[in-house]
């Protein structure tokens, strides 16, 4: 997938947000944390969550709301959902856009507990493993 190189920080993606944004934000990130030990990754133009790899990222920050993807192994059906990418068979980008607190509910904390299970990339060891014991 797509990346930057650079030195880029949260709070540099911070600088100069209202209030209301900042607010968003340190929900997200509160449910981003429930979900178990995450990596930050502060890249040019958003911040992505990781495991091994980045399964959740905020991508834009304003006074409007916050954008967002989590990123599934499944396409999830759900109103909510902006925009869903598929990247491959196994590999669909769900965007969202929250725009007030009580946005941040147990449907959103669903999402990135499943995409933290994708972070970790143990679909990939488990698949692996199956295809071993076929081959036996």
């Amino acid at each position: 997938m797509p990346h930057s190189c650079g030195r880029y920080s949260v709070a540099k993606f911070l600088e100069g947000k209202s209030a209301h944004a900042l607010a968003l934000y340190k929900r997200f990130t509160q449910l981003v944390n429930q979900c178990g030990p995450v990596i930050v990754a502060p890249a040019g133009t958003r911040i992505g969550f990781q495991v091994r790899m980045i399964f959740a990222a905020v991508n834009k920050l304003s006074a409007r709301g916050l954008e967002a993807h989590v990123v599934l192994t499944r396409r999830f059906s759900s109103k909510r959902f902006k925009r869903i990418e598929k990247m491959t068979s196994k590999c669909y980008v769900h965007h969202f856009v929250i725009a007030s607190l009580n946005e941040l509910d147990d449907e959103v904390a669903l999402w990135l507990r499943e995409a933290y299970e994708v972070g970790t990339q143990k679909h990939l060891t488990k698949r692996k493993t199956q295809i071993e014991l076929n081959e036996q």
